[in-house]
């Protein structure tokens, strides 16, 4: 007879000698080493087993309304926790999507700034140049045409002012810093020349000079921590949800559950295309407009439908009202936190 230990070698929970498996966490009360075929054989239960909770949640991750009334009704060991899915399927999404889009710096204008000072200090030189070698009539007519050709609207560094041609426009907060002391100073001796004082004086500056210089990393960032504006979203969607349906008289984390399962199932719809738009790149905006535009809707409003069981002419008129609660609020949300997250970017 296998030798049964007196705790749990998983929890430490005392044994029963008369159970086979521990009252705390499930495992096997089971001493001895495992032999090879023990071991695969588990490896193999472990992963593809069809009542493990990982496939009996994807069993039923296309019906939202009944991962949550499963849920509520408290069958919760058998399926994972409803946060912790939708948490890796957003991730997953969002980092796929900020994969996609593929912004570098060679994109967009940062590049350029640094372009933008090496001409500033060629046509310096140039100038120093005409200056000291004091030309002649025919070489100050040679002079004027290549200044006006290859320099045409060109400063020299000292008066080359950064923030008056930057993407934001700072309003109170334009200090005249040249594009040269942006690009070479650091912040605090930045601060120092420019008598940069008070908080939001040097965050806004500072954080303004860094994003116009690394704009494909300040896009990647807001789009990336845009994904938690999806969950505050959902937060303030299910206090909303609890007021349309208040006749219901059900508590708010059921109203939370459900969006979470929704989005989920949209989360995972999302990523299904993503391997698909593999075959193909011409597949992935076509399928992106299928998910936002034909699937999400008709899968919100089957998800109040059965969920809520109120009658087809009911449901479509708060479908009707939440969806526009959701784009005007949640986008509202969603793009605030991107936003906002510049200030830590």
């Amino acid at each position: 007879m296998t030798e049964r230990p007196s705790h749990c070698l998983n929890c430490g929970h005392q044994t029963d000698p008369d159970l086979e498996y521990c009252a705390s966490c499930g495992q096997k009360n089971d001493a001895h080493i495992l032999s090879l075929s023990e071991f695969v054989s588990t490896w193999w239960n472990s992963l593809f087993n069809m009542d493990s909770t990982v496939f009996r949640t994807l069993k039923y991750i296309f019906t939202p309304w009944k991962l949550t009334s499963f849920y509520l009704d408290g069958k919760r060991k058998s399926f994972l926790h409803p946060l912790r899915v939708f948490l890796i399927l957003l991730l997953f999404y969002f980092g796929y999507q900020v994969s996609k889009v593929g912004i570098d710096n060679n994109k967009t204008r940062s590049n350029a700034e640094y372009a933008e000072l090496e001409k500033s200090r060629l046509y310096e030189e140039f100038l120093h140049i005409r200056n000291q070698t004091n030309p002649g009539p025919e070489a100050s007519i040679l002079a004027d045409t290549i200044e006006a050709r290859l320099f045409k609207g060109t400063m020299v560094p000292d008066k080359d002012t950064f923030l008056h041609s930057a993407f934001i426009d700072l309003g109170k907060f334009n200090y005249p810093i040249t594009r040269k002391d942006a690009i070479e100073l650091s912040k605090d001796s930045l601060y120092r020349k420019y008598n940069v004082t008070g908080f939001w004086d040097k965050l806004i500056v500072g954080q303004t000079i860094r994003m116009n210089l690394d704009r494909a990393g300040t896009i990647n960032y807001a789009l990336g921590n845009a994904a938690w504006g999806v969950l505050a979203g959902i937060l303030v969607l299910a206090g909303f949800f609890k007021l349309l349906y208040f006749r219901k008289k059900m508590h708010y984390i059921a109203h939370l559950v459900l969006l979470l399962n929704y989005h989920s199932t949209l989360f995972f719809i999302g990523l299904l295309f993503a391997l698909l738009s593999t075959l193909n790149d011409g597949w992935s905006a076509p399928l992106t407009t299928i998910l936002l535009f034909v699937i999400a809707p008709i899968l919100f409003f089957l998800t109040l439908y059965l969920f809520y069981r109120q009658g087809f002419l009911k449901t479509l008129a708060k479908f009707t009202i939440a969806s526009g609660f959701y784009f005007i609020f949640g986008f509202t949300i969603i793009l605030g936190i991107g936003v906002g997250s510049l200030a830590f970017f």
